[in-house]
């Protein structure tokens, strides 16, 4: 009888955390939202991450890349990784202006920051991003 009235007990719990993560996840800001929210340097210190995360990235693809051909595919991810993370180191003030005007627009609210860094530095660098947009706006919708 105990285990009983212990299994409703714990299946009533259970929906009711149900209901409060669901409820919960409704109340995330969008990644553009989320974005405005952060002071200069909150997005600085976002800017770093990322950088952080390509330079651990180097330390994976690195053995890999030693023995490649210099038109293979690793050594062109292993190029692009390198000029993004030169890019970022130069242009990080430009890049979170570009960021910031891009987010403005409702349309790519729900683009996410990641994807949204290497847009800017595509538009920085002269290039078409209307076709990077919608793709992007593709991949994000809730």
């Amino acid at each position: 009888m105990k285990r009983k009235y212990f299994f409703i007990i714990a299946f009533c719990l259970l929906c009711f955390m149900e209901i409060s993560c669901l409820t919960l996840a409704e109340e995330l800001p969008s990644s553009g939202e989320a974005w405005n929210m952060l002071s200069v340097t909150n997005k600085r210190f976002f800017m770093i991450g990322f950088q952080g995360g390509i330079a651990m990235s180097f330390n994976k693809v690195d053995p890999i890349v030693v023995g490649c051909s210099a038109d293979s595919v690793e050594m062109k991810v292993w190029v692009e990784l390198v000029n993004l993370f030169n890019f970022i180191n130069e242009h990080v003030d430009a890049i979170l202006k570009v960021m910031d005007d891009l987010y403005k627009d409702p349309a790519n609210t729900y683009i996410i920051a990641n994807s949204m860094i290497e847009i800017a530095c595509q538009k920085l660098k002269g290039e078409d991003i209307e076709p990077l947009l919608q793709e992007a706006r593709k991949k994000a919708l809730p």
